[in-house]
């Protein structure tokens, strides 16, 4: 049987909708992994709809039906959403890479400009952390991605039957494909609300030590190591009411003080020291020049990135094509693979941070953004 990791792209509130059975997070995993591989390995079109309630429960199919990870298809199951198996591999790799030196090449031309915009980042930190939060994170998995969609490039929105709006990315969990799932420079994780974000930005090689995971991990019932001290410290605070936290975490960028138990957390997770915030932070005066540095990217890379994903997700000889997959959900996640395979040039280059590897953590850099 073949084993995959499911990648959700949320746009519900997590922490609200940790209990709903339609939350994705409680119904993907080693029990659906069964009959997607049966899928996988019949010829497309032919993994029966009726053999697979019998065999698996009406109700499973259904859910993975609901969920948008299966569709019916006359009277078989085909894949609903972006997955990628084995044999897709080697396809992923020689296309991608065919593409993306030469986008690497075309933002090069624009990096004496982006450097200009940002050294007026004034935060403290070095011109090249900030590119790397700023370029490989806000810009390439937010601002440009919004342009994108606006240009009928990408998906990034899917309601479901459940009220819950999210986008499934499934991936093999094999060697060949790693590459792509895990190890690229293209995953946030958040721990937001509407005035700041706790954050990290990286790849996905374990579960990173931050705000994110932990409230994953805990609502999991799985927290090991330092993430129990952090529960630990939670408790103390009389639970995980998250506005609170992230309250005086804006109290602590605008006054230089905060709740005592909340500066123990920030401590602990590293996002400060000594009593004092030690990762970048990323205020309203800085959005100007963020704004910029977007602009610059869209309008070097705007074009040829629409046109090189639009055709990938139409032509590439891969696994969710075949299944017709919708084109924009295909190119959602194909731009992910392009843009974290830039992230990477960047970093070889020397034009953002290298990003230390944590055992376990896997490839990151904190970060905090204060929203009003």
């Amino acid at each position: 049987m073949r084993r995959f990791e499911y990648f959700l792209f949320e746009n519900f509130d997590a922490d609200k909708e940790s209990n709903n059975p339609y939350n994705p997070r409680n119904f993907l995993g080693n029990e659906t992994d069964t009959l997607l591989t049966e899928v996988a390995q019949l010829p497309v079109n032919t993994c029966s709809y009726n053999e697979s309630c019998e065999k698996y429960g009406t109700h499973l199919v259904r859910k993975l039906i609901d969920g948008g990870v299966l569709r019916p298809s006359g009277t078989a199951l085909a894949y609903d959403c972006p997955i990628f198996l084995r044999e897709d591999a080697a396809v992923l790799h020689t296309e991608i890479a065919s593409k993306v030196s030469a986008l690497v090449d075309l933002l090069q031309d624009s990096m004496t400009e982006i450097r200009e915009c940002c050294v007026k980042i004034e935060n403290g930190f070095s011109v090249e952390l900030n590119l790397y939060h700023v370029l490989c994170g806000m810009v390439f998995d937010g601002y440009f991605f919004d342009y994108l969609s606006g240009m009928g490039a990408v998906a990034t929105s899917r309601l479901h039957p459940s009220g819950l709006d999210y986008l499934s990315v499934i991936y093999e969990n094999c060697e060949e494909l790693q590459s792509f799932s895990d190890g690229l420079l293209c995953s946030y994780n958040r721990f937001v609300n509407a005035k700041c974000s706790l954050q990290s930005f990286g790849d996905a090689q374990g579960n990173r030590f931050d705000f994110y995971r932990f409230f994953r991990l805990m609502e999991q019932g799985t927290l090991t190591g330092k993430f129990k001290d952090a529960a630990e410290l939670v408790a103390d605070l009389g639970g995980a009411n998250k506005d609170f936290l992230l309250s005086e975490v804006v109290s602590l960028t605008e006054t230089g003080h905060c709740d005592p138990a909340t500066m123990d957390l920030l401590e602990l997770f590293g996002y400060a020291q000594n009593g004092a915030i030690c990762v970048p932070v990323y205020t309203l005066k800085h959005k100007k020049y963020i704004a910029e540095i977007e602009g610059i990217v869209e309008k070097c890379l705007g074009n040829a990135m629409t046109d090189k994903l639009l055709e990938l997700a139409g032509s590439i000889d891969i696994t969710a094509v075949k299944h017709g997959v919708n084109r924009m959900e295909i190119a959602n996640e194909l731009y992910h693979i392009v843009f974290g395979s830039i992230n990477e040039e960047l970093v070889t280059r020397g034009i953002v941070d290298v990003p230390q590897y944590i055992h376990g953590e896997g490839r990151y850099f904190k970060s905090i953004e204060i929203y009003s």
